[in-house]
């Protein structure tokens, strides 16, 4: 891919649109694959733009190695007439002339490959923002996908949970607990119903003894009459 069409494509691309379409299941997909291209962009782009920036460098020193020959040309010159050397000052200054006609050519040169290091440091700057921004999203995405799948798991134990104590089941229990609770209390009643059957079978033995000890008395007092009365 060419330098500006890259340009076109990177300056151009932006995350939430890329996402704006896309089905959220398929978002993730989507952004892991930007990722992968971008960081692989992104490692050709710097590459690029170290090489872009050393031409700017160079062009740069060019147009300073320049500046500095017209300025020594010049002083040279000057030294030249002082020493009243015209010929001399003539071939400096027509060194000097040659230089200065090269001098716009170098700084266009030069502003050319600045222009092209600027958009290049842009470009790459850019792309490692989308970067981030798209680490940004997948990180949102990842946890979206956490919590969605914690409430599916959550809803599947609550049905199964609901499953398993639904009312008929519930009722059931209680019925069977109130069975339980009706056997203890109907044991108790039974063994109190017991306890004063007993009471009264020992009263009844009580007094019981104590007729008989009185018919006895009552028979010997009617025999002791009845041979006082010669019967």
């Amino acid at each position: 891919m060419g330098i500006l069409q890259r340009f076109t494509d990177i300056m151009s691309a932006n995350i939430n649109s890329l996402l704006s379409n896309a089905e959220e299941k398929n978002a993730g997909k989507l952004l892991e694959k930007y990722l992968a291209d971008a960081r692989a962009n992104l490692e050709e782009l710097k590459a690029e733009t170290s090489a872009i920036i050393a031409d700017e460098m160079a062009a740069g020193r060019r147009v300073t190695a320049n500046n500095e020959e017209i300025a020594k040309f010049d002083r040279y010159a000057e030294q030249a007439v002082m020493a009243g050397n015209d010929d001399d000052a003539r071939k400096f200054l027509d060194a000097k002339a040659k230089l200065t006609a090269k001098k716009q050519d170098l700084e266009n040169a030069y502003e050319l490959a600045k222009a092209n290091s600027d958009k290049m440091r842009q470009m790459t700057r850019k792309l490692m923002d989308d970067i981030s921004a798209a680490e940004g999203k997948m990180g949102e995405l990842r946890a979206k996908l956490t919590v969605a799948e914690n409430k599916e798991k959550m809803d599947d134990l609550m049905h199964k949970v609901a499953g398993r104590t639904d009312l008929a089941g519930f009722e059931n229990m209680m019925e069977a607990v109130q069975k339980r609770i009706d056997a203890v209390d109907a044991k108790a009643a039974l063994n109190e119903e017991l306890a004063d059957t007993m009471d009264i079978k020992k009263l009844e033995e009580k007094y019981s003894e104590k007729a008989a000890a009185v018919s006895a008395s009552v028979e010997a007092d009617l025999a002791a009459l009845k041979a006082r009365l010669g019967k």
